[in-house]
Order: structure tokens, then sequence, then C-alpha cells
């Protein structure tokens, strides 16, 4: 990890940056490319030349530490992130790149993008199309409300776009068992009465369970009545959405989802 020392020289070598750009909303320095959808998309393939191999391809991490968790780099501001990428970190593992500017900061927006709320970012795709795909071919709106509207068997999604980074929502539609379904984990009980249910598992203790059905009832169980329960290993939801959907009509959905928020966007 970075220690405190190497932060504060990282942001003393980039002072002179910030006279550049703007201060945003949080007092903070924003760089043009920071929420630009095509720097963005320009910023990916550099990364997946330059930086795959210690971060991994998909920034989880390897060599070199989780872009996806804010840990220690999501405190600097953008032109300390442009520092950090341009020159690399002293003392540590990781060397600068040798690359035009413009380019460092398609990287940085990039590496930005993956942890900043999709409110806050220009995701590529047809959010009208997207709407229509989630109340009819993926069928979402059966298990997910947005404003009010739909199932309560899954997530309440009117607010995701705050909470999550557009490509967490892709990978949480595509993957839904992959960051472990919380509180949303399956549960199949058999009662010592002979009956059986299957729900969500909810408020789980040593002396009951509470199992949510389908069409959003809560029943309560006490343990002592139950012979057998079994969790589920996997999540409820679907995962196979992308062989049930388009390419296109992934981003779309992607695209909708990251517009749900109970704010507005930041400019």
């Amino acid at each position: 990890m970075l220690s405190i020392r190497v932060l504060v020289a990282l942001a003393c070598c980039t002072l002179p940056l910030a006279a550049q750009h703007e201060a945003g909303a949080d007092g903070r320095s924003k760089h043009p490319a920071m929420g630009d959808a095509k720097a963005i998309a320009a910023g990916q393939k550099l990364y997946a030349t330059s930086c795959t191999g210690c971060h991994g391809a998909t920034a989880e991490g390897g060599r070199g530490p989780n872009l996806r968790q804010r840990g220690m780099w999501h405190p600097l501001d953008d032109d300390a992130l442009f520092g950090t990428i341009k020159r690399g970190v002293p003392g540590a593992d990781m060397p600068g790149l040798n690359l035009p500017d413009e380019q460092v900061w398609q990287i940085a927006a990039f590496v930005r993008s993956l942890t900043a709320p999709a409110i806050d970012t220009h995701v590529p795709g047809d959010t009208a199309a997207g709407e229509s795909v989630f109340w009819g071919k993926a069928k979402c709106g059966s298990c997910h409300a947005v404003r009010g509207k739909g199932g309560t068997f899954g997530p309440d999604l009117g607010n995701v776009a705050s909470m999550k980074a557009a490509e967490d929502i892709r990978a949480a539609i595509v993957d839904p068992t992959g960051d472990g379904f919380g509180r949303y984990r399956g549960v199949t009980v058999k009662l010592k009465s002979g009956r059986s249910l299957k729900g969500l598992a909810r408020n789980h203790n040593n002396y009951s369970i509470q199992v949510q059905q389908p069409d959003g009832n809560l029943e309560l169980l006490h343990m002592g009545d139950v012979e057998v329960l079994v969790f589920s290993k996997t999540s409820l939801m679907p995962g196979d959405f992308r062989e049930r959907l388009t390419k296109e009509e992934l981003d779309n959905l992607v695209a909708y989802l990251s517009r749900q928020s109970v704010r507005t966007a930041v400019k």
C-alpha cells in the first residue's frame, strides 16, 4: 500500500498541473477527460495494452493493486491521479508511462470511471431502449422496482446509479453471483410437518428465519420447526443475460440503469 509520505509526495509533484483545470463541486481539480465517454473508451484500450500486466484485465488487481476498490488511489484528485500514472510511484514497483499527456489523461479517465457513480459518468447506450429491455425482454421488473414500479423480490434499483459504477452494474447483470449476492440469498426450507418452501432468506439467526416469497410476503419460521435448511450457492437472479441479450441490448440496459438515481448528475 502507498504510504502517507508517498501520497503527499505525489500530491506535491502534481500541484503545477492543478492550475490547468477548474475546481469541481467538491473543490478538487476537474479535468475535461473525466467522465467523458470517448476519453474513457480510449483509456480502456490504452489500459489494455499498458496496465493489464500488473492490474489485471478487468482492473481486479494482481501484481499491482485492485483499481476497482477505492482504497488508496481514490482520494487523489485528477491531477494527482494523472501524475501517478505518468511518473509512476516513487519507492514502489510502478513505472511511469512514456505516453503523450492526452493518452495518460484518457487512462486516468478510465481508471476514475471504475469507481465513479454511474450517474456522474457518461455511459454509452440508448436509455429509452434500455428501459424497454428492462420491462420487456429481460423481465427485470418482475423482481426489481424502479420508482415504485416493479417487484420486491430483488433489490430496488431506483437509486442504483448513485451507489454503483456503470461497470459494476454491468457485472451484476451478467454475473449476479460474482459479488456474493449479499442479503439476497435463496433458501429452501423443509419443515418437520412435511411442508417445503423456497424464497429469500431474511433475518436468519439460531432461533428463527424469515423467508420472503416471490410475491413479497414474509413468513417467520422457528428453527425448532425446521428439518432441513439449504442456502443457495448461486444468486436467484438468472445468470444467462449475456446469452439472452445482444450486446446492444445489454449496453442499453446498463445505460438505463445508469440514469436511475434520486439525485441529478454532478456536472
